[in-house]
């Protein structure tokens, strides 16, 4: 066999190579060990207590925002309210699923993977569980006390419970992460398998219980810690939880008899247990008890400096509710978050009420329904179509405002008859043309705007409002609204 030789040169090029081959082998590892002082590693995390609370804060920040149409279907997805889009606002995507754009594999928002204006709820578990590893451990985090670790360890512990939770009520049995898996972890062991629904109900009101005892009854440090979870909070989630458990979409429901997975286990329970009712009604009897406890109460508008009338106290009372600054029928607020604390609804209802006002921020865009404002009673507490001594046939036909009608109306305003003779509620939560909304002791009358009279637009000022149905909803507030609906 010939034999090929290589030139001179070439031989100590190769030579070359293996050199360096070599040296590389010989420093490679400490070379690659070696961290840049600028990147962040999970024990600075843990290093002291002002950086464990930051990643504490993180935890926090997977919240969803109830607060706004993007973070909570519910608002937009039903008849309650919709969006009259004009020509110089883009549509922010609020109504998809109503018009049925949305899709089972493109839900919005997303809280499986994360995106259409929310977070993966599953990289906020994961979060949950890194700081639950680090902070349980007693030789991380010195200088932290033992009644703040158990504070944060049960915060943590809720936060997590609560995340599973609000999986499981979107997308029925989900896989339950208790642990992170390693980075190292197998393909076949990051196939988590989704759990029944029965067994995800029992591990999340277990957490909710084991994490009660290390919660604050109240927040007595108002100033920076307001929002953060309590005692009453949990009772409140744990009532909630049971509550859907015990529904009939999930006790009973015999179109999920045959719901299996790829093994054939069975995801729901089709059998109808009264027992899921009785656990229910003794978490919604805690939380009461845990809310009362905790100096929570209905609220009153009690507040003006002048006498006010009883009329303008109760719809202020019923208002107030929602928008006065953490009010004591407030159980859990939210205290801030981007795009997720309100900002976005209050762009969406506020009209136009001025040519000045900027579009950009001010949309007049949602509005009730005309269904859903029929809902409101009349003053005689009864339906409009029910009330035998009030007349709302012709809800279109135009009426002037009197003297008595004073606290509601601009007096000698002519409006819709369907504004009339309402239920306080209907004053309360509803803007409409001509129509006194009292905001603590000041009063704002809508004059510009265009009101539907037998289907058509009729002036009554300068300026119409962006809103096209007959009435627009305003969200008024002095702060923002609430994270989660707990009143």
């Amino acid at each position: 066999m010939k034999k090929y030789k290589f030139p001179v040169w070439r031989k100590i090029k190769i030579g070359g190579w293996v050199a360096c081959c070599a040296l590389l082998s010989a420093s490679c590892n400490s070379f690659l060990d070696i961290v840049p002082d600028n990147v962040a590693v999970i024990d600075h995390a843990f290093s002291n207590a002002m950086e464990a609370e930051k990643y504490l804060f993180t935890c926090y920040s997977y919240l969803p925002g109830t607060g706004e149409p993007s973070g909570n279907i519910g608002m937009t997805a039903g008849d309650e309210i919709w969006l009259n889009m004009p020509n110089h606002v883009p549509s922010p995507a609020w109504d998809y699923i109503a018009k049925g754009v949305r899709s089972a594999d493109r839900s919005q928002p997303d809280w499986w993977k994360g995106s259409d204006y929310a977070f993966s709820l599953f990289m906020g578990i994961r979060d949950c569980n890194t700081f639950l590893e680090n902070i349980e451990d007693t030789s991380k985090v010195a200088d932290l006390t033992v009644d703040k670790r158990a504070r944060w360890i049960a915060e943590a512990k809720f936060l997590k419970a609560y995340y599973h939770y609000y999986l499981l009520r979107t997308y029925g049995p989900i896989p339950i992460v208790d642990k992170n898996l390693p980075v190292s972890a197998s393909p076949e062991a990051v196939q988590v398998k989704r759990q029944p629904f029965d067994d995800c109900v029992k591990y999340i009101v277990g957490l909710l219980d084991e994490c009660n005892p290390g919660l604050p009854a109240v927040i007595s440090n108002r100033q920076s810690e307001l929002g953060r979870i309590t005692k009453p909070i949990n009772r409140a989630v744990k009532a909630q939880v049971l509550l859907l458990a015990a529904s009939p979409l999930f006790n009973g429901n015999s179109d999920f008899s045959n719901f299996r997975d790829n093994d054939g286990v069975l995801l729901f329970n089709s059998e109808y247990d009264a027992g899921k009712w009785a656990l229910a009604a003794d978490a919604a009897k805690e939380a009461i008890e845990s809310a009362e406890g905790a100096g929570h109460e209905l609220f009153y508008y009690d507040d003006a400096p002048f006498e006010i009338s009883e009329t303008t106290k109760t719809q202020l009372s019923i208002r107030q509710a929602v928008c006065e600054r953490w009010n004591d029928e407030v159980v859990w607020g939210r205290s801030g978050g981007r795009g997720r604390a309100g900002a976005m609804l209050q762009q969406g209802c506020m009209p136009l009420l001025d040519a000045g006002m900027n579009i950009n921020t001010v949309r007049g865009c949602v509005a009730p329904t005309l269904a859903v404002v029929k809902e409101f009673y009349s003053k005689n507490g009864v339906p409009i179509d029910e009330d035998k001594t009030l007349d709302f046939s012709e809800i279109n036909e135009l009426r002037v405002a009197t003297a008595d009608e004073r606290y509601n109306f601009q007096e000698g305003y002519t409006s819709a008859r369907i504004n009339f003779d309402r239920e306080n509620r209907f004053y309360a939560d509803i803007g409409f043309d001509g129509g006194e909304m009292d905001h603590g002791v000041s009063s704002l009358a809508f004059r510009r705007r265009y009101i539907r009279v037998a289907g058509q637009e009729r002036a009554t000022g300068s300026r119409t409002s962006a809103g096209g149905d007959l009435f627009d909803r305003l969200f008024h507030q002095k702060t923002r609204p609430l994270g989660v609906g707990f009143r």
